[in-house]
């Protein structure tokens, strides 16, 4: 992988669909792995810092890119946004193998654009689907192999049950009466939803309610969705869901 050594950071990589990869990652096990010198611990709750090129042991960022993570105000963002750079980066450079016009690209060339609505892609390979989230200890991405497949992916940790007013603006009436009424399934509708909106490219540019996860499966404005979904939990607190096209049928894949 672009002479990184192997490490077990990049272990919980796995595929949910023929054609899409997903990896998950501890953000502390990514600091460790990249930073030079050990963060804050109060990092959290501090403004930023500046980053250079001598603070990583492995130059994956671009001067650009340097520049935009030494433009955010809250250290808390400047890390969730290196992490998931890093996660994005080296799960491009893995899974995309020895045949792609990538496997012998730098990591800080490796670059990452948004759509109008905040859909991100890659600069130079616009139709490999993407998705990044992160949560708390956790950043997450997915890939996909191939074009023409569409996805979305959200991480959340699990909390305590949501007040009435959270419920009644993130969940339709239906959508509360199908759901158990226990975090994990609170949050798991939560993630496929915020999956969704990034399937569709809309973010939170979509209504909350035009958007239903009902008995596991997806209406938007009321029509029902051809979509796979698909949730793993992670140590007990955290809700990984993806929202994809169904796998394409034998010899109709590119």
């Amino acid at each position: 992988m672009n002479g990184l050594p192997p490490h077990n950071i990049f272990q919980n990589t796995f595929s949910p669909q023929p054609g899409i990869i997903v990896r998950h990652i501890k953000i502390a096990d990514i600091l460790e792995f990249v930073l030079s010198s050990p963060l804050d611990p109060n990092y959290k709750k501090i403004a930023n810092r500046y980053f250079g090129p001598s603070d990583f042991k492995i130059p994956f960022l671009s001067p650009r890119e340097l520049a935009t993570l030494n433009n955010f105000k809250a250290q808390k963002k400047q890390i969730e946004w290196l992490c998931g750079r890093f996660s994005l980066k080296t799960l491009v450079n893995e899974t995309l193998g020895p045949d792609s016009p990538l496997s012998n690209t730098p990591l800080s060339h490796i670059q990452v654009a948004y759509q109008e609505k905040g859909a991100p892609f890659l600069s130079e390979y616009p139709d490999i689907p993407i998705s990044l989230s992160h949560s708390g200890d956790y950043t997450a991405v997915a890939l996909g192999e191939k074009g023409q497949i569409t996805m979305g992916l959200d991480i959340e940790r699990i909390g305590n049950t949501p007040d009435a007013a959270f419920m009644k603006t993130a969940f339709t009436r239906q959508e509360i009466l199908h759901m158990a009424p226990t975090p994990h399934e609170i949050f798991r509708h939560w993630t496929l939803k915020e999956a969704f909106l990034k399937y569709i490219k809309m973010g939170f540019n979509e209504n909350l309610h035009r958007v239903e996860i009902i008995d596991n499966q997806i209406f938007h404005h009321g029509k029902k969705q051809m979509l796979n979904l698909w949730s793993k939990t992670i140590d007990d607190r955290y809700i990984l869901s993806l929202v994809t096209d169904p796998p394409f049928p034998p010899g109709n894949r590119l």
